[in-house]
């Protein structure tokens, strides 16, 4: 039996998610020396290699660095959660949860004040970031669980349908465009269009006019979901969203309009991402399970009528194929 510690993993796994001994021997609170030799003893223990280290790029984890990462993260896990059953002790710690900026406001604060009702010893401690810096932050394990769009993922990832929605367009309540129930993609190809410049949610709006043939007059582009809402308020011009809060008013408090778009838009599915074949923390199982539960009510009102649902709710990468969560 191999002789290497817990204690050597998690530093290894320190190591492996922030790419260099120095900030992983800061974030454990121990000295670079310190960290430097337990990923030696550990390499000893398991008799081969695990990254490589150069002074300009940091740690690179060698092909069976990244097999006893992927191992180490889950066994890591496991023991905490042996632990808790051991000493017979409610959910405790902290769980790392990233989420897509424009969908963190309506669902993080409810699972905030689920988990502090049902779970107080559990802290989330969340991050928002744009789609691909979610999934490598996954990868690395710097985050435990990601609340995003399917949109690109693979079958590396497993997922947690929540809900679907479709792309819609935001109006200012004066936009000549506002008073019917939907708005042709024809009819806005010419108005202004302030776009939300986070990826893939932008590749996604320019796609759409692109497969009817049409080119968006962008006059603005940010990364910012509520200065995107004010400018459509001022009456800059339009945007396409796919999340919808559920005030109709920006934050200088102007009416807001939201309308179907016409050709209909795809589905986009809403959903707990992680990496696939990964063990989940009891803490982390627990946030997919609330998740789930209570989408409802952090669901936005649909826009369309009747729109298909055949998806199961749990996938690995495509939302065709069956999974579990944990």
């Amino acid at each position: 039996m191999s002789n290497f510690t817990l204690r050597q993993l998690s530093y290894f796994c320190s190591i492996a998610s922030t790419g260099s001994i120095s900030a992983a021997a800061e974030r454990e609170h121990v000295s670079r020396s310190a960290m430097t030799a337990a990923l030696d003893e550990l390499e000893r223990a398991l008799r081969t290699q695990l990254c490589s280290r150069h002074r300009s790029s940091g740690v690179v984890l060698t092909p069976a660095g990244d097999r006893v990462f992927e191992h180490a993260i889950s066994l890591l896990r496991e023991a905490d959660d042996l632990e808790a059953t051991a000493d017979g002790q409610r959910l405790s710690g902290t769980i790392t949860v990233g989420c897509f900026p424009s969908l963190a406001p309506t669902i993080l604060p409810t699972m905030f004040t689920l988990f502090e009702r049902l779970h107080p010893e559990v802290t989330v401690d969340p991050t928002a970031a744009d789609q691909e810096t979610l999934l490598q932050r996954l990868r690395s394990g710097a985050i435990e669980l990601a609340v995003m769009y399917n949109m690109h993922l693979d079958h590396a990832f497993e997922t947690v349908r929540l809900y679907d929605t479709a792309m819609h367009v935001i109006l200012s309540a004066e936009h000549p465009l506002a008073g019917g129930r939907t708005v042709s993609a024809a009819a806005l190809e010419s108005e202004p269009m302030i776009l939300l410049e986070v990826p893939p949610s932008a590749e996604d709006v320019l796609s759409y006019f692109k497969a009817q043939g049409l080119s968006p007059n962008v006059r603005l582009r940010t990364s910012h979901f509520e200065l995107v809402r004010s400018l459509v308020a001022q009456g800059l011009g339009y945007s396409l969203f796919i999340q919808r809060p559920r005030i109709h008013q920006s934050y200088e408090g102007l009416p807001l309009v939201a309308r179907a778009l016409d050709p209909r838009p795809h589905l986009e599915r809403v959903s707990v991402v992680w990496p696939a074949g990964r063990r989940l923390s009891s803490k982390a199982r627990r946030f997919v399970e609330l998740a789930r539960e209570h989408a409802g009510s952090y669901a936005p009102e649909p826009l369309y009528s009747a729109p298909p649902d055949p998806a199961p709710s749990t996938t690995r990468g495509d939302p065709g194929a069956d999974s579990r969560a944990g």
